[in-house]
């Protein structure tokens, strides 16, 4: 069989997944990134059911095992920080709010790149700007190098992907529905930070989350829950 190429526009999560199972089957592939290396930032991740399989399969679950957030649960506090529910990350069969293995988009998209840069080619700092169908397969032509001739041409570059709209036109609607969530982190950690998340809910349609980063220090006692909320 003529040796394959695949180009994969995104190198985030989906992207080098891609890439992985690709190189299982014999087919290379070359992801372009428009950031000029693998991206930092990003909410935790909760890896259950298909994704937890899949990892598994791709024989990463122990090294995603290691660098694990090892978030215990999250509590539902009132404003003076008192717990009123909780929810272990064994509840529900570790199917509840917090999975059992709770890793930072950050580390799951760094293990991931290490695990495919040895036999996939990664482009950062570029990106597509005009992929064309040849027939018997794609040309990509990129912003800061060379055009090239692929097979197939991937879009994994998020729900705002340029790829798409190049191929398909301006299709993406993005409807606004009147809530915003900005994520941010509050170093230096602290040990009253624990190993719990924390839901508060405020007036005026607010919340306010805090979540364990990897390596927190050890929780202090929390106020028990009431008997009758237990």
């Amino acid at each position: 069989m003529t040796h394959r190429n695949v180009l994969i526009a995104g190198a985030g999560i989906a992207g080098p997944a891609l890439a992985h199972w690709l190189d299982r089957h014999g087919i290379q592939a070359t992801l372009v990134e428009r950031a000029p290396a693998p991206r930092e930032g990003g909410q935790t991740v909760d890896l259950r059911g298909a994704g937890r399989d899949v990892a598994r399969k791709m024989d990463l679950e122990r090294t995603l095992r290691a660098h694990a957030t090892r978030e215990e649960g999250i509590r539902f506090v009132d404003a003076a920080n008192r717990t009123k529910a909780a929810f272990t990350s064994g509840a529900f069969g570790g199917q509840g709010p917090i999975a059992d293995l709770e890793i930072l988009r950050a580390d799951l998209s760094r293990i991931l790149f290490e695990a495919t840069h040895p036999h996939a080619e990664y482009l950062f700092g570029d990106e597509i700007t005009q992929p064309s169908d040849t027939g018997k397969g794609a040309d990509g032509a990129f912003r800061n190098g060379p055009g090239r001739a692929f097979d197939l041409v991937v879009a994994a570059d998020g729900a705002r992907s340029r790829t798409r709209d190049l191929i398909f036109g301006d299709t993406t609607d993005i409807r606004p529905v009147g809530l915003t969530t900005a994520y941010f982190t509050t170093p230096p950690r602290r040990l009253s930070d624990g190993t719990w998340a924390r839901w508060h809910n405020a007036t005026g349609g607010r919340t306010a989350t805090l979540r364990p980063d990897t390596g927190a220090p050890p929780a202090l006692p929390v106020l028990p829950l009431p008997a009758s909320r237990r």
